[in-house]
């Protein structure tokens, strides 16, 4: 998974490179991005002050997390547990 200034992230194939997946919906720069330990669920991080959680199957954006930072969201990451 890559983020990057153009608002998305994009999901790649480790067996071959092919771009899988194309996440939109932030609306500004995506800073940083994680995939969940069982690899269902991608998170980003915004300039646009908000996080979101993505469905690694359909590209579905399953939650935005918003209202708490006044400045960009810069990283972010799961939890092992």
């Amino acid at each position: 998974v890559t983020a990057s200034n153009d608002r998305t992230a994009r999901v790649w194939s480790t067996e071959n490179g092919t771009l899988l997946l194309v996440l939109q919906g932030h609306f500004s720069y995506v800073w940083g991005c994680a995939l969940s330990p069982n690899g269902k669920r991608i998170v980003t991080a915004g300039d646009d002050r908000k996080a979101r959680v993505w469905c690694t199957e359909t590209g579905e954006c399953q939650l935005i997390i918003e209202g708490e930072h006044m400045s960009s969201v810069t990283c972010c990451c799961f939890s092992h547990d």
